[in-house]
């Protein structure tokens, strides 16, 4: 809002992970609870919802799936529903073998692009490139294209619903966010937030030609 005096869409789930798991299909989320499956119900019809009113209002959209992992290294996982293993492949690689980008959560974005999807995934312009910019180590990135053999979220089942890999116009990305300088103090919270703000800002402008200023 200080940004662009606009608003983003934000969808919280407060409830203990042991409580309900919205990043799952109904039946494992749940795990049958009546009250679990509701919320799990609402969150999904909540994202649903948001979606259609950007739709109405703009060409595309981006679905942040927001979490935290605990793996040793400190960066930001950006899942794209790419494994290690695809991510290793080069750039010329992932450019001719059309099933990477068909199975990825920029598919729709990756096609309308000039750019291609080894640049989007990874290049200078790419999301994790941009984080880097602000002082926030990610993969993958321009400086860091794979995660190697370390441990790595590739995405799950709330960037398949609600990306575009099955087609639409809002395309997502799973951002797993480390814990040491980023989630670990109050102010270490914030200056993080009001750089993720600042990033998407200047993806939504680079990638999708939205003017999002005041």
């Amino acid at each position: 809002m200080r940004l662009t005096g606009k608003h983003a869409h934000v969808v919280i789930v407060h409830l203990h992970r042991v409580k309900l798991d919205a990043n799952r299909d109904l039946a494992e989320g749940a795990q049958g609870d009546a009250e679990a499956a509701l919320a799990w119900q609402d969150f999904h019809r909540f994202l649903t919802d948001a979606k259609s009113a950007v739709n109405q209002r703009n060409p595309g959209g981006l679905y942040i799936d927001l979490h935290g992992h605990g793996h040793t290294i400190q960066r930001l996982e950006l899942g794209y529903l790419l494994g290690s293993e695809e991510l290793r492949q080069p750039d010329d690689s992932l450019d001719s073998r059309s099933t990477y980008e068909e199975v990825s959560s920029i598919r729709t974005l990756s096609v309308r692009s000039p750019l291609s999807f080894a640049e989007l995934l990874r290049g200078p312009s790419s999301l994790g490139a941009l984080l880097e910019a602000e002082g926030f180590p990610a993969v993958p990135s321009h400086a860091t294209p794979d995660p190697g053999d370390e441990e790595y979220f590739a995405g799950g089942f709330n960037t398949v619903m609600h990306g575009c890999r099955g087609g639409g116009t809002i395309c997502g990305v799973q951002i797993e966010s480390n814990r040491i300088g980023v989630r670990d103090t109050e102010g270490n919270r914030a200056a993080f937030a009001a750089s993720l703000g600042r990033v998407i800002n200047q993806y939504l402008e680079l990638h999708y030609g939205v003017d999002i200023t005041p």
